[in-house]
């Protein structure tokens, strides 16, 4: 697990290298280094988890015509050795990223397809005409950013990485606050700054500095027939025991590291599941927890307690402390380095925190599952619609607030300017609208594809590098993805009956108060905090007052003061108003 950056195309200035690399340490503090050749960098910050004897980067082949760096975990690895050992090829050590290069050149650009884990990868290829490769895995699980321009290409892992190394100021893309109010977030494609985008799911990228300037690819998902940990070729029976072999066989190879491993243990099925399975493997897994201080109706931590008792691991409680929020805000702000609007980042903040000071470099989460296999209210919700305007009703269940409600925030002359082109509505409406074998199915597609990426997936690789922890998400593995599309509809969601088949295979894996309940979302109870008179109405309103967004003309600042003084009356805003301090406070 690392951070990387690099240019192709243009001579770097060795200060804004330096400035990308300083500016990403905090997710690779064990080594630094980087390779150039004639108007290209390649450059990695190295968090050593696999293999910390080996495994340095760049890699690079044996007569320097193809270099890589990488970011991310390739669990399917030692089978990958094993195929190069069949062509003469030796890998030295144990580390996941080794076989990157010699496996680029067995396979070429289908190597990507080949690959098991989550990952962005940089190839520098100067055989038959030099050209920079990008790619990020089939949910970008592990960000990349670039931005290309006449000068060539640059790109990093994290946007506070990529900005020294842009020749010229970006502009901030007006676009944004739209797209953010309507996502919670800023979707693949796009960022605060106009001409600075981010890889999606799946995609690839080529620029060899031609007129035609960066090709995008799609690359397919790790094959059931591909490397194999365990020389299975197939991802096991639709069945909840088949979903139970395949969960274990995934996390038995996702934790072949000597380091210790955590666990985050919300106290739903999710996490009770990986942690036993974490636990029958080895015997250094240590549950972490996280509760809000104060009594609240969302608090899990009986449960959490049972699930670790079940699994026999310790369990570790972290603590939210109100008065520690306005200096945790900044920072959590600051760490996601691109504004999402959820306020258990805020919980995942404070939890990556507590594990990396406890000494831990590993943690699994079981974010992931719910898209894979219908796991929230809103998909029964839609299903059950007698009508075709489910569609902008669901879109609205991922909003900030409604679309007609989001609106009203925005003055006439921002709204005048979203309509005249293609709102971020009309944008998500559309890939909504994409046709599936189900109604089920087509709306478990865009979240896997969009919302899960944007929203949960990015944030966890955000904030858990910003604490040196590397975060492992099991329910997103390619087998799990083809497992689910493969699952029928009613053993996932049947009316109010959710995620039902991965409630069935966690019999006897799970103790029975939690197999027992009702699903509750990871969350931050904002509404309790936000009450009126505590710390953090305190900050939020200081944070809001002589807001940007509104002296740049895009909100109205009387639709701003009126949300706060309905909330102070009585009237429920508080996601809104976290929502709209997150967007401000991540203004660039």
């Amino acid at each position: 697990m690392c951070r990387i950056y690099g240019c192709f195309g243009t001579k770097a200035d060795p200060a804004a290298l330096d400035a990308a690399r300083d500016a990403q340490l905090s997710g690779g503090p064990d080594r630094q280094h980087r390779v150039r050749g004639e108007n290209w960098v390649l450059g990695c910050n190295r968090l050593s988890v696999q293999d910390p004897a080996h495994g340095g980067q760049p890699f690079s082949n044996g007569d320097g015509s193809v270099h890589s760096v990488f970011n991310g975990e390739i669990y399917n690895f030692r089978a990958i050795r094993e195929e190069l050992a069949g062509h003469g090829v030796h890998v030295e050590g144990d580390s996941d990223g080794s076989v990157l290069v010699p496996y680029y050149e067995l396979h070429g650009d289908r190597f990507v397809e080949r690959l098991e884990g989550m990952f962005a990868i940089a190839i520098v290829d100067l055989r038959s005409g030099p050209r920079l490769k990008l790619w990020c895995d089939p949910l970008a699980v592990k960000s990349v950013y670039y931005a290309v321009s006449a000068d060539g290409i640059v790109f990093s892992s994290e946007l506070r990485g990529l900005m020294p190394l842009l020749s010229t100021p970006p502009t901030t893309d007006p676009y944004a606050v739209d797209a953010y109010m309507n996502w919670q977030f800023l979707p693949h494609g796009t960022t605060w700054y106009a001409g600075v985008s981010s890889l999606g799911p799946g995609e690839g990228l080529t620029f060899d500095g031609g007129p035609a300037g960066a090709r995008h690819t799609r690359i397919a998902p790790a094959k059931a027939d591909g490397p194999a940990a365990d020389g299975r070729a197939a991802d096991g029976p639709g069945t909840p025991d088949g979903l139970r072999g395949l969960l274990a066989r995934e996390v038995a190879r996702m934790s072949l590291q000597s380091a210790p491993v955590a666990v985050q243990v919300s106290g739903g099925l999710d996490s009770s599941l990986l942690a036993t399975f974490l636990a029958r493997r080895r015997d250094d897994v240590t549950g972490f927890h996280v509760r809000h201080e104060g009594d609240h109706t969302s608090d899990e931590y009986v449960f959490a307690r049972e699930a670790a008792a079940h699994a026999r691991i310790p369990l570790e409680v972290v603590e939210v402390r109100e008065r520690d929020l306005p200096d945790l805000i900044p920072a959590m702000v600051t760490a996601l380095g691109t504004p999402n609007a959820t306020p258990h980042a805020l919980s995942a903040f404070a939890l990556f925190r507590e594990i990396s000071d406890s000494g831990f470099r590993v943690c699994f989460v079981g974010d992931g599952a719910d898209e894979q296999f219908g796991g929230y209210r809103r998909y029964s919700t839609a299903l059950a619609a007698p009508d075709d305007a489910w569609a902008d009703r669901y879109l609205d269940r991922l909003s900030l607030v409604p679309e007609a409600h989001y609106r009203t925030l925005y003055t006439t002359e921002y709204r005048e300017f979203i309509d005249s082109g293609t709102s971020s509505r009309q944008r998500s409406r559309e890939l909504l609208n994409r046709r599936g074998r189900s109604r089920l199915e087509q709306i478990l597609a865009f979240d896997r594809l969009h919302k899960l990426p944007g929203l949960n997936l990015r944030k966890l690789d955000h904030l858990s590098m910003a604490h040196a922890v590397e975060c492992r998400v099991p329910y997103c593995q390619s087998s799990v993805t083809r497992f689910a599309q493969r699952t029928p509809d009613a053993l996932k969601v049947d009316g109010a009956d959710r995620k039902r088949i991965l409630w069935d295979s966690g019999a006897g894996l799970a103790p029975p108060a939690v197999l027992g309940r009702q699903k509750q979302p990871f969350t931050f109870p904002v509404s309790a905090f936000m009450a009126h008179g505590t710390t953090l109405w305190d900050f939020a309103v200081s944070v809001l007052t002589g807001s940007r967004l509104c002296s740049s003309g895009m909100l109205s600042e009387t639709a701003v003061r009126r949300a706060i003084a309905e909330h102070r009356a009585g009237k429920d805003h508080a996601r809104l108003l976290w929502g709209l301090m997150v967007l401000e406070l991540s203004l660039p």
